[in-house]
């Protein structure tokens, strides 16, 4: 699965490109990569969807690109050059397992190697190294990775599941995939434990769907054990007990009072993120985090003002 754009997390243009023909069956002609840019890579929202061909084509044609045309008039991925610096980067990305900024890169390259900043600066070039992929915010990981962000953004907005386990949603998506959920804006973590912000904190789901699902994969590869799954099931079935109507309100507050409470309580660690990213020099991820604090500090006290307006017309 490709990874599409969704609250400005994707790949770059270029990077798109790379993975689409490292997982292509062969080479592709122009107009494909062009098509599969439009229906994978381009929001609707986005304002420069005429100059998507421009743009493809500019890419496929750069001087210091990875790519190569063919005799055909297809384009694939050139071999890579197989110089030093390039594969010390590669076999670091391969160990860390998720994406870094290019500033981590050249950090641990200067330390493996003893080189100065500059000189690193001036001979690293990942973009033009088929083997690395970049994200529109800034970040490299390699093009033979699996992102999985959206199958699992997707999953947890259909089953109304706002947290769960990072490994359990690996396990129901794909356990070779690829999902640093502390990039993804769509995503809080805390600890492992990953929160989809696409999911209302009151419209989230009250039973644990996730582990139903779990079950039902368990089940479908266990014949024998769906006796014993069923009875638990039913088990669990009868000691639901449906909410009161005179306490649904109470409890709808409640909820509310916690998420602003959650919400006010991550903005008071944005500070640390900030430093953070300061000193790997992303100053790009800084402004997205500095937008999104004032995102989260308005959402905290409209939710206070709305539950606030609740209990005084109920106290009357």
């Amino acid at each position: 699965m490709l990874q599409q754009g969704a609250w400005t997390f994707r790949y770059s243009l270029e990077g798109f490109l790379k993975r689409v023909l490292r997982i292509a069956t062969g080479p592709m002609s122009e107009a494909e990569l062009v098509e599969a840019v439009h229906s994978e890579w381009a929001v609707q929202s986005e304002k420069s969807l005429d100059t998507i061909p421009d743009r493809v084509r500019a890419a496929l044609l750069s001087r210091n690109g990875c790519f190569r045309k063919l005799d055909d008039e297809r384009y694939a991925l050139r071999e890579h050059s197989g110089d030093d610096l390039g594969e010390r980067a590669y076999e670091f990305l391969k160990q860390v397992g998720h994406p870094q900024k290019q500033g981590e890169i050249l950090r641990h390259l200067q330390q493996s190697t003893g080189r100065n900043r500059g000189e690193l600066m001036s001979r690293v070039d990942l973009d033009s190294d088929p083997r690395f992929a970049r994200l529109e915010a800034g970040e490299y990981l390699l093009t033979e990775w699996e992102l999985v962000h959206d199958a699992i953004a997707d999953l947890m907005a259909e089953l109304g599941q706002r947290r769960a386990d990072r490994q359990d949603l690996l396990a129901l998506v794909s356990e070779d995939g690829v999902f640093y959920p502390e990039l993804d804006p769509r995503f809080a973590v805390a600890g492992d434990s990953v929160e989809c912000l696409l999911v209302e904190p009151e419209a989230a789901a009250t039973a644990e769907r996730l582990d139903e699902v779990a079950v039902e994969k368990e089940t479908e590869e266990s014949p024998m054990n769906a006796l014993e799954t069923m009875a638990t099931v039913e088990t669990n079935t009868e000691e639901k007990v449906q909410i009161p109507t005179e306490k649904l309100v109470d409890l709808v507050l409640e909820q509310l009072t916690q998420a602003a409470s959650e919400l006010a309580t991550r903005n008071q660690g944005l500070p640390t993120e900030v430093l953070t990213l300061f000193n790997l020099e992303d100053l790009k991820g800084i402004e997205s985090l500095m937008q999104q604090r004032k995102r989260i500090g308005a959402l905290a006290e409209d939710l206070q003002a709305l539950v606030a307006k609740w209990q005084e017309e109920q106290s009357e």
